[in-house]
């Protein structure tokens, strides 16, 4: 049985072995024939039609025929999406200086050593976060409502109601603008 089982094995191989060449070769000669066939085609003479409807052709057709148009304002847009690019690139880098002088400006106050840490907590949870003399749990009413838009108004306007308020001079505003043209012209935050 194992000696059948052999022959047989050795017949099947031999068998797919054969077919296997027969296989290549047909590839073989069916590839060569288009190589031919294609070579042939590519060497050809004109055709008749051809030679004879060239002249009727226009020189914008035959441009057309020939491959893409050719443009004339690309060198001009290159340069122009050449400087776009150069002008994000830049930009970008402006944004990130801003934010790591925004960053060295802020760092005084980051929080580094656990003691530190410890600090800041135990000055934010007190037990009694609000003053001694009020007895409400309401933020609101001991520490008083935000401001309005009105209010803001008001003081840019210099509308206020209040006398203090009304007569206390632009030293608080100017002080603003002030800063915020420092932090323009040296290009990072202020303190």
């Amino acid at each position: 049985m194992a000696a059948s089982r052999r022959a047989n094995l050795r017949e099947g191989l031999v068998e797919l072995y054969k077919r296997k060449k027969v296989h290549d070769g047909e590839v073989a000669v069916r590839s060569k024939a288009k190589g031919e066939a294609r070579e042939k085609r590519l060497r050809a003479p004109q055709r008749e039609d051809e030679r004879l409807t060239n002249p009727t052709i226009k020189e914008a057709n035959r441009i057309l025929q020939s491959g893409p148009v050719p443009d004339p304002n690309r060198t001009p847009r290159v340069a122009e999406m050449a400087a776009r690019v150069q002008a994000k690139e830049a930009a970008r880098k402006e944004q990130r200086r801003n934010a790591l002088h925004t960053l060295y400006m802020q760092a005084r106050s980051f929080i580094t050593t656990e003691e530190q840490f410890d600090a800041v907590i135990e000055k934010i949870f007190v037990d009694s976060p609000h003053d001694p003399g009020h007895m409400s749990d309401n933020i609101w009413v001991v520490m008083g409502a935000p401001p309005t838009i009105q209010d803001m108004l008001s003081a840019v306007n210099n509308t206020q109601k209040s006398a203090v308020a009304y007569h206390s001079g632009p030293a608080p505003l100017t002080g603003e603008r002030m800063k915020k043209i420092a932090e323009e012209l040296t290009g990072g935050k202020m303190d």
